[in-house]
């Protein structure tokens, strides 16, 4: 969170953010008709490089905006009483610590400021080295720093100074160039594209001197305010660190060493009774998380594995059931099929059956037709016979009923080969 904020900061101190908005939101005015000046809609939006040129000097613009809340914050802060005043005698340089820490809780947290940071930085040497025999020295270092840092600053400033009238160059030479290329001898009187050319030329020009000299009066106005800033920095700072410490001013070259030994002792020992507490309690607090996540790992291990145990066995079980499935429909399909197979083999034997039925239906009734033919053979015959008795002939008789058994043993033969038919009617003519 502490990063995320840090980069949120970052980006809304950045005169790339407010710059490119701010010329936008100026554009945007002069499109939309709330900004009609001809003067301004023809120097600041009559050609695109006028929009470069209007685009970095409000870059420029917000960068000097930035350092100007940036510098009346921190003259906010030199009329705060950062240190109390240094007590009769001096403070001894061991103190340096509780003073820096001091100053650091009554900061907001917010911003830090030059008097501020200056104060951290001179008293961190006292913490660093143990003694404020070279405090003097830092602070003279410590002022220079902060100058080049504030000289430096000004950077992306000086680059949009720089900048702008080259862009008003480039559009001279672009005005020009569309100049030259509409003029021709075969249109001399219609110089309006050579007057429209020229104009861009001047123009771009004109924008770019006057943005770049604003924008450096205004520089120059908050780089004397901030350097005012810093003299007052420095002297804050003087007045409240120069004398503050007690010096070893011992002549004699033993007693100074002692001295420092001495104290030297006494910062290693409290230093090595802070280590060795911070040390225990750091030590109980690893051993304390330690145990809750050897238990959170425990737990989190032992319901991982139970889950995977049960996909398994879900998994498992789910395969099984879709084998048994597969299997039971494959035997359930076959028994169909078997069954079909069964019926139509059924259905065979039964057309097969009704077929035999229909051939014997017709020998049937080809025996009783036959039958019938015998009944009026033996008709025939008894007629004959009486008709013989009647007449006297008898062997003619015997003759006739010879040939009539002959002709109902072939008559019989018949029926028994399919043949009967054909040959029961010359045998009935002959009879008769």
């Amino acid at each position: 969170m502490s990063s995320l904020s840090s980069l949120t900061r970052l980006l809304f101190r950045s005169p790339l953010l407010w710059g490119p908005g701010l010329a936008c939101s100026f554009f945007a005015l002069i499109h939309w008709g709330i900004i009609s000046n001809e003067y301004v809609v023809r120097y600041l939006a009559g050609h695109w490089v006028e929009y470069i040129e209007v685009g970095l000097f409000c870059v420029g613009l917000s960068s000097l905006g930035l350092k100007l809340l940036t510098l009346v914050g921190q003259r906010r802060e030199l009329g705060l009483s950062i240190l109390p005043p240094a007590p009769a005698g001096g403070q001894h340089p061991s103190d340096a610590a509780m003073l820096v820490r001091q100053v650091q809780d009554e900061e907001d947290g917010s911003t830090t400021g030059s008097l501020s940071q200056r104060i951290c930085d001179a008293l961190d040497l006292v913490v660093r080295t143990g003694e404020a025999d070279d405090l003097e020295d830092h602070l003279k270092y410590l002022a220079d720093i902060d100058a080049a840092r504030a000289h430096a600053s000004y950077g992306l400033v000086r680059f949009v100074v720089w900048a702008i009238p080259i862009m008003g160059f480039l559009g001279t030479v672009i005005g020009i160039t569309v100049a030259i290329a509409n003029l021709s001898p075969t249109q001399l009187e219609n110089i309006s594209g050579v007057v429209a050319g020229l104009g861009t030329a001047f123009d771009t020009t004109a924008t770019a001197l006057g943005l770049s000299m604003l924008l450096m009066f205004v520089q120059f106005v908050i780089e004397r305010s901030e350097q005012s800033l810093l003299e007052q920095v420095d002297e804050r700072a003087w007045d409240m660190l120069a004398g503050r410490f007690q010096t070893d001013g011992v002549a004699d070259g033993s007693a100074l060493a002692v001295a420092r030994l001495g104290d030297a002792v006494g910062r290693s020992s409290a230093q090595l009774i802070e280590a060795q507490t911070h040390s225990w309690r750091e030590l109980e607090r690893v051993a304390a998380g330690s145990l809750e996540a050897v238990f959170a790992g425990l737990s989190e291990r032992l319901r991982e594995t139970l889950a995977t145990a049960l996909d398994q066995t879900l998994a498992t079980w789910r395969e099984s059931l879709v084998d048994a499935h597969r299997e039971l429909a494959g035997e359930r399909d076959g028994r169909w099929e078997q069954a079909a197979q069964t019926m139509e083999t059924a259905v065979g034997a039964l057309e097969r059956h009704q077929e035999k039925l229909v051939g014997q239906t017709a020998s049937l009734e080809k025996v009783v037709a036959m039958l019938d033919e015998i009944t009026a053979l033996e008709r025939s015959l008894e007629n004959n016979l009486a008709a013989v008795t009647a007449s006297g002939r008898f062997e003619e008789a015997v003759i006739s009923l010879s040939a009539a058994t002959q002709l109902l043993a072939a008559r019989s033969r018949e029926v028994t080969g399919g043949r009967l038919e054909s040959a029961a009617t010359p045998s009935v003519g002959k009879v008769a």
